[in-house]
């Protein structure tokens, strides 16, 4: 229920009713002061005493639902921590609470009110869809203590508030992925410059090309590998950890199962090991417009 809070500067917010579901956790998020011992006392974010410097445990504040609604003088018995306390959809939504008070001054304020949900979902016929979705507009036109949250208008917000934080993390691999390819090629190509006196040595003992050729590209091939199974044995685990951490956070505690990103570790497995064909063959080709004694000086 949105809330306006008075106290020299005006404040507006959610407030949420504490119950016997969610009083252990706004206990624990405390960050001064103690839980709400009688109907006129209430816990109140620790941000907005931030922004009140004469704000704080003990203060008496006016509160009320609403424009237009009747205030009542309270006492912010406790301080909490948003972050440890979810309300709504969780902390990464705007309708997340302000301030927590006790049921009974709920009713005190809106005694024509018999159910204080957060929230209700409406299931009707689909075909009649437009008119229960007009009729319950209606409804909220002549109420101001409820509104209507459509799933559209969700989804939408969702998306957007979505998109940029996983645009963000998207870029973010892609630019992990191309210093990654840029060392594979770095390290690939150092270690063939390295060896070149050794193939030379090995040649000058009997090596045939054709062997030279194959352990150039079957060195390439383990090398990008080592590099898949490193990728997965370390990054799997931290992606799926990452992933779980991220949606308890985001989804009030909800888990939210992890995907395996298939198309892109296709991609990543396809350009490495392309990559080293690319590469040995490359080596192999410069190797060969060299002369045995050529490539021996060279490494003098």
């Amino acid at each position: 229920m949105y809330f306006c809070l008075e106290q020299r500067l005006v404040t507006g917010g959610m407030c949420d009713m504490l119950t016997d579901q969610n009083y252990a956790t706004v206990e624990a998020a405390l960050t001064a002061g103690t839980m709400p011992t009688d109907s006129r006392s209430i816990v109140i974010d620790y941000n907005v005493v931030k922004k009140n410097e004469d704000m704080g445990v003990g203060s008496m504040v006016e509160i009320s639902f609403g424009e237009g609604q009747p205030s009542v003088s309270v006492t912010i018995s406790g301080l909490y921590a948003p972050a440890k306390a979810y309300s709504g959809h969780g902390r990464m939504h705007l309708d997340g609470a302000t301030l927590f008070a006790p049921e009974a001054l709920f009713h005190e304020l809106h005694p024509e009110i018999a159910s204080f949900d957060y929230s209700w979902s409406i299931v009707n016929d689909p075909k009649k869809t437009d008119y229960v979705g007009a009729e319950l507009k209606n409804i909220v036109a002549s109420h101001s203590n409820i509104a209507l949250d459509e799933i559209n208008t969700v989804i939408e917000y969702e998306e957007m508030t979505n998109s940029f934080a996983f645009g963000s993390m998207e870029v973010l691999s892609w630019l992990v992925f191309l210093f990654g390819v840029i060392n594979l090629i770095n390290t690939t190509l150092s270690n063939q410059i390295a060896r070149k006196q050794e193939n030379s040595v090995l040649r000058s003992i009997g090596l045939t090309q054709k062997q030279l050729c194959k352990m150039n590209i079957c060195e390439g091939l383990c090398y990008a590998l080592f590099a898949t199974l490193a990728t997965l044995i370390v990054g799997l685990p931290a992606s799926i950890f990452a992933c779980r951490k991220m949606s308890i956070g985001a989804f009030a505690g909800n888990v939210v199962p992890y995907k395996f990103p298939v198309l892109e570790m296709g991609l990543f497995i396809l350009v490495l090991f392309g990559m080293e064909i690319i590469l040995s063959v490359w080596t192999i080709r410069r190797q060969k417009k060299q002369s045995l004694i050529e490539q021996m000086r060279a490494m003098e």
